[in-house]
């Protein structure tokens, strides 16, 4: 077995993503295979640190401990915060309850330093690369969000869709709002004598909605001054692939080589663009502005909803993980 076989697993894993990176730069399978080499020479450092007096190893430890601590206590802060807002919500409740699981690996941490023994040992390097995993691969999404939340649309847009979300009784609620404003930002930045954009609003009626949320939409827009003939409704998707597959079937039959831009959430741009390469569409996507309340929330749900995308690539990529585990567990 060689030396360092964390490290070796770490260079093998980023390897990967490199390769990843190159032939396929739009997959979430490239952050998963760098976090893993993140999370394999973390593993490296903390099965050595016992035995070696490195400043930096000992900085890179209290570093990793600080985000696991931020990260935990922010979640749970902003958990708690959403729930007194807006009640308790089964995607709320779970910001908290992922705050506190960051936080009880922590207290684990301290429980074993207390007590020691083998077999412990071996349960708290288990859950500790699990851990460090899956929050180093949450950091790297939110990066994603932040950057790709961001695109602007492209110069001669002629349709701009706007994807549905909820609604306070006939009306768009806050989310939505600020999508429609985003469009509406869009078609007002177009150049001085340049075609007006048609606007497709998409979405269905949920079982809790009083009306469609396509109509509540164009109701919207009719009432910030769009013509009523430069509104298309799309009432029938109850969700982002549909929103996509009906949208463009509508303009795809009224405005044969149109340029389309999508307008949703920032956060959740990226699984737009993701779903929209699996269906075919080519468009651009761009993000609307999010409270900062509800932006970690959403997020995290995001990043649940892009894991179970690709849910067999991605959990098979991340059983690799169980290689430096093995190698931490057996070797020390």
């Amino acid at each position: 077995m060689p030396e360092y076989p964390e490290y070796l697993a770490a260079a093998v894993f980023a390897a990967g993503g490199v390769v990843n990176a190159l032939l396929a730069p739009h997959r979430f399978s490239t952050a998963v295979l760098f976090s893993l080499a993140v999370t394999s020479a973390g593993l490296g450092v903390s099965a050595r640190r016992a035995g070696v007096h490195d400043t930096t190893i000992n900085v890179i430890a209290v570093a990793a401990l600080l985000v696991a601590l931020s990260l935990g206590l922010l979640l749970l802060a902003d958990g708690i915060l959403l729930v007194r807002r807006y009640g308790p919500q089964a995607a709320l409740l779970a910001t908290g309850a992922v705050g506190c699981a960051l936080l009880a690996v922590l207290a684990l941490d301290a429980v074993y330093r207390a007590v020691g023994g083998e077999v412990f040992r071996g349960l708290v390097v288990a859950v500790d690369a699990a851990a460090g995993y899956l929050s180093v691969l949450f950091l790297a999404f939110t990066g994603y969000v932040f950057v790709l939340g961001r695109c602007a649309p492209l110069p001669g847009t002629s349709h701009v869709v706007v994807l549905g979300a909820g609604l306070d009784g006939n009306r768009p609620g806050p989310l939505l709002t600020r999508r429609l404003e985003r469009a509406l930002a869009i078609d007002a930045a177009e150049a001085p004598g340049a075609r007006r954009v048609m606007f497709v609003v998409s979405g269905g009626q949920g079982d809790d909605e009083v009306c469609s949320e396509a109509e509540a939409m164009a109701d919207y827009l009719r009432g910030r001054g769009v013509a009523a003939d430069r509104i298309v409704q799309e009432d029938r998707s109850v969700n982002t692939g549909q929103n996509l597959r009906f949208s463009a079937a509508l303009m795809g039959r009224t405005a044969p080589g149109h340029r389309a831009a999508v307008v949703t959430s920032g956060f959740h741009v990226y699984r737009t663009m993701l779903l929209a390469r699996r269906v075919g569409i080519t468009v651009r996507v761009v993000g609307a502005p999010t409270s900062p309340t509800y932006w970690l929330s959403a997020t995290l749900r995001e990043f649940a909803a892009v894991l179970w995308l690709d849910r067999f690539a991605l959990i098979g990529l991340s059983l690799l993980l169980a290689v430096p585990v093995a190698t931490v567990v057996f070797r020390h």
